[in-house]
């Protein structure tokens, strides 16, 4: 018999069951075998994938770990001159010390350099040879740290000598104001990612290259990049894929398939990337393959001896077994299978033998069946009435007993309209009760509700629902009613019933609006106000959301108070407006949340009351009120102006009319002083020419020259004449001080020096500076920077000028005061002016005083009009005001004041250079 032969054979079923069984259970045996040789071939090489990739992973992690500590560490140490206060300030001397010991003990540091705010180098730092850096200011670089006030990590770029990557950190440096004022920058040379590449242990045929944010090859290990080859679209495809953790090789970077894993580099935007070659990873898994078809070859023979035997043991007792069966087809119920060995087929041997028994048996369990329904019919809590055709009472259960006040014994056999119903519904219940019985197989309605009279005569409510049992000619045998006394509940929802009726008058008179909403904002009640407001039917409103009947900024809003109201957990008001159509009305809106029985918040009832009359009285009061604090305002300020101007301008005519005064004499005198130092200057030689000629002069002339020692005269008299100059020049610059301070000839606006403005204050006010028998001189610290001509008031900046150093000459001696002589002698007072160009329009002037400084509350109120903290009679008030008025709104500027008590104050004016064309 051939093959194909002996396989339909096996389907008609002409070979034996034993034969069956034998081939079945090798079959199996050899197929079970071979599908589980192959799915451990399948699992192994899913494990060997999945271990490959974590420790790939684990790879390019640890070495993205190194070189992000690696830059970690040189950008922590370019942070440490980052957080110098005051660096772009530094001498470049000191700079490029610091720049030297940042880079002296790390040579991953090509240069160090500082940048200033236009972008040109100020100071550079290099270990191998002179740098030479242009400039940056048109540089990303410098756009992105020095505009935009962020670190920066420039692209990769290689090098010319040596071949080697490099790339640039940059960070901001800020001046002593604590404002950005330049850029550190540092050129990096990337030989540690060489290094660390070089040291990542990836198998034995395996490598690790780094690429950046422009996907460039910049370290490899095995080999030296003299170039920054770009990845080629395939590779830079594979790598995408390989980010997503894939288990799919791909052509590498060195040409052949490889399973790879890419890592981010955290501090920048580079990558590490490990790659392994297929071909080490699948050497193990071929070896492995081998032992197991080896392995299964082996299991299979055996399994099929084992098979063989196994189906012998098996078709013996099957024989038995059909034999004991033909015997008790044939009627012989008193035969016995006798199989051992077989559990299963014990069992079965069993089965027949107890056939007869348990049908004995299934007659008790019916009965037993019978009694725990009757059990189960007794202990319901539910009315249960059995009623038979003529709807007389067959069963009567406790719970009905307990109900209607009834004892089962005596009421068994009455129909049931008789005991439990009143005369007037007695007809209808029976007529009713003939068309449910005679209904048949037909549909009807089983479940109504019905009063009940007890013994007692006490009317219950009662739910009844009817089963019925037919016949086995369809005719209905019994009736089974089942019922709920609903009694108390019909009352109790009778009672909610009115009390929701009353609820909703209140609600629908009410002018105020009323509404109860979730916890998610959905209305679930609302009245008649609502309703008509929103031109809506109260009960349309309900389900329907804040969002749904207000603008989205009206409704957030509402729900905002809603969750405060849920979050704190009780009475909130809040007012809130409202839109209906066009109308805009505030309402005080008053919340409170709502419980269930758990004391669970489940939503919020809400109470608002227009107050759109009150809110626009207290607007127009409000408004009435601003207005007139403005004119206030604006009168004190015009007085204070007014006062100022008058006493400056008195001052100014003043200080014009007492340097005219002096001068005109001083004219005189330094007029009649040369020809004075030349007459005296004649009388000299001519006295020298006498001497020549007559050394021995008469007795009487030798007298009187030894009486006026004239010696003494001739070296003397050009002493005297020359301190009468200086004396009469100093009498001119103070005099050229007052008239320039004055400016009465000058009030209109025009281009100023403000040197000479502050210098001519210092001059006016020298006879405070200089020093005092009681006190030392207050020394005047100037730090002038170049500043260009600005357009300006000159008159009313000196005035400015003269306030500023007045209080800071008066905190100073007040700071004395407080004093001992020998303190005051080591530590004098000193005012401190410095001018700077704060950039390419502004300019900025810096007053520093070391007097005794000011609490917070006082710098509050420094500027306000009327405010001193001198003693009455010293001063006004007025002088700091108006000088914050003729730098804030004549210059359009600003005047700040920075102080603490026991530190000095501060004052800092910044001008426009040029004044815009409304300045008044």
């Amino acid at each position: 018999m051939t093959q194909f032969a002996f396989i339909k054979t096996f389907r008609q079923g002409s070979v034996s069951l034993a034969t069956r069984l034998q081939v079945t259970l090798i079959g199996l045996t050899v197929l079970g075998v071979v599908a589980t040789g192959s799915l451990l071939l399948a699992w192994s090489w899913q494990i060997q994938l999945r271990q490959l990739q974590e420790i790939q992973a684990e790879r390019s992690q640890i070495a993205a770990q190194r070189i992000n500590a690696f830059i970690d560490d040189l950008q922590r140490k370019l942070a440490y001159l980052e957080r110098v206060q005051g660096l772009s300030d530094l001498d470049p001397a000191i700079q490029q010390h610091l720049l030297d010991g940042l880079i002296r003990h790390n040579d991953a540091y090509e240069a160090v350099a500082i940048a200033d705010r236009d972008g040109n180098i100020i100071s550079a730092v290099s270990p191998y040879e002179d740098v030479k850096w242009e400039s940056i200011a048109d540089t990303p670089l410098f756009n992105r740290v020095y505009k935009q006030q962020e670190s920066y990590i420039a692209p990769v770029e290689m090098q010319m000598q040596p071949q080697q990557p490099v790339t640039t950190i940059a960070v901001p440096i800020r001046n002593a104001q604590d404002v950005v004022d330049g850029v550190l920058l540092a050129r990096l040379n990337l030989s540690f990612v060489e290094f660390v590449t070089a040291q990542t242990d990836v198998g034995q045929t395996g490598y690790a290259y780094v690429v950046d944010e422009r996907y460039r090859v910049i370290a490899a290990s095995g080999d030296r990049q003299n170039t920054l080859p770009k990845l080629k679209p395939e590779l830079l495809a594979s790598l995408k894929t390989a980010q997503t953790h894939s288990n799919d090789s791909y052509l590498g970077l060195r040409g052949y398939p490889v399973f790879g894993q890419v890592h981010p580099i955290e501090s920048t935007p580079w990558s590490v990337v490990v790659e392994l070659p297929t071909t080490e990873v699948s050497a193990p898994m071929r070896q492995f393959a081998v032992w197991m078809l080896g392995g299964l070859v082996v299991m299979i023979m055996l399994a099929s001896g084992i098979s063989w035997l196994l189906s012998r043991s098996i078709t013996r007792p099957l024989k038995r077994l059909t034999t004991a069966a033909n015997a008790i087809s044939a009627g012989d119920w008193d035969t016995k299978v006798k199989v051992s060995h077989l559990t299963e087929l014990q069992v079965l041997a069993t089965t027949f033998n107890q056939m007869t028994s348990q049908m004995s048996q299934l007659l008790d369990t019916v009965q037993n069946e019978r009694n725990f329904m009757a059990a189960i019919l007794e202990a319901a809590r539910a009315l249960v009435l059995v009623l038979d055709r003529q709807g007389r009472i067959v069963r009567f259960n406790w719970a009905c007993e307990a109900t209607l006040g009834y004892c089962g014994a005596e009421i068994i056999g009455q129909p049931f309209w008789d005991l439990f119903l009143a005369e007037a519904e007695r007809d209808l219940a029976i007529a009713q009760w003939h068309i449910k019985v005679m209904a048949s197989n037909q549909t009807y309605s089983s479940e109504y509700q019905s009063q009940w009279l007890t013994s007692d005569q006490e009317v219950r409510l009662i739910a009844w629902s009817d089963a019925v049992l037919y016949d086995d000619e369809g005719e209905v045998e019994y009736v089974i009613s089942t019922g709920i006394d609903i009694t108390e509940r019909e009352a109790a929802q009778q009672a909610k019933r009115e009390s929701r009726m009353l609820l909703k008058a209140v609600l629908d008179n009410s002018p105020e609006v009323i509404y109860i909403k979730d916890k998610d904002g959905n209305i679930l009640l609302a009245n008649k106000e609502f309703g008509r407001l929103m031109n809506l039917d109260p009960d349309e409103l309900i389900g329907k959301h804040n969002r749904e009947l207000f603008p989205p900024e009206i409704a957030d809003k509402m729900l905002e108070n809603d969750r405060l109201v849920m979050a704190q957990d009780q009475v909130i008001q809040r007012e809130e407006v409202a839109v209906f159509g066009e109308e805009v009305i505030t309402y005080l809106s008053s919340k409170f949340p709502l419980r269930d029985d758990q004391g669970n918040i489940y939503g919020i009832c809400g109470i608002s009351t227009d107050i759109s009359d009150r809110k626009q009285a207290e607007e127009q009061l409000q408004q009435a009120k601003d207005a007139a604090e403005v004119a206030l305002t604006n009168f004190q300020n015009a007085q204070t102006q007014l006062i100022q101007s008058e006493k400056m301008s008195s001052l100014g005519q003043l200080v014009a009319g007492v340097a005219h005064e002096i001068n005109n004499p001083m004219s005189f005198i330094f007029g009649n002083l040369v020809h004075l130092e030349n007459y005296s200057q004649n009388l000299l030689d001519l006295i020298d020419c006498y001497h020549q000629y007559y050394p021995q002069p008469p007795a009487e002339v030798a007298d009187l020259v030894d009486e006026i020692d004239l010696d003494f005269l001739h070296e003397d008299l050009p002493k005297v004449l020359g301190s009468m100059r200086f004396g009469a020049e100093r009498v001119r610059e103070i005099v050229l001080s007052l008239r320039n301070f004055s400016r009465l000839d000058e009030d209109g606006e025009k281009e100023a020096d403000i040197h000479e403005g502050i210098n001519n204050t210092l001059m006016i006010l020298n006879n405070r500076l200089k020093a005092q028998p009681d006190r030392p001189e207050i020394k005047v610290i100037k730090n002038y920077g170049e500043i260009p001509l600005i357009e300006c008031f000159p008159g009313q900046l000196n005035q400015v000028f003269i306030n500023l150093l007045v209080n800071s000459i008066d905190a100073i001696e007040e700071k004395n005061q407080s004093r001992s002589p020998d303190e005051v002698k080591q530590d004098p007072g000193t005012l401190t002016m410095t001018t700077s160009r704060l950039d390419a329009d502004h300019i900025r002037i810096v007053l520093r005083d070391s007097g005794k400084g000011m609490t917070h509350e006082t710098q509050v109120k420094l500027f306000s009009p009327f405010f001193t903290t001198k003693p009455i009679g010293k001063g006004t008030g007025l002088g700091l005001s108006i000088s914050y008025q003729i730098v804030t709104e004549k210059h359009q500027g600003t005047l700040r004041c920075q102080s603490a008590l026991g530190e000095g104050t501060t004052f800092m004016i910044d001008l426009p250079i040029k004044l815009a064309v409304n300045a008044a």
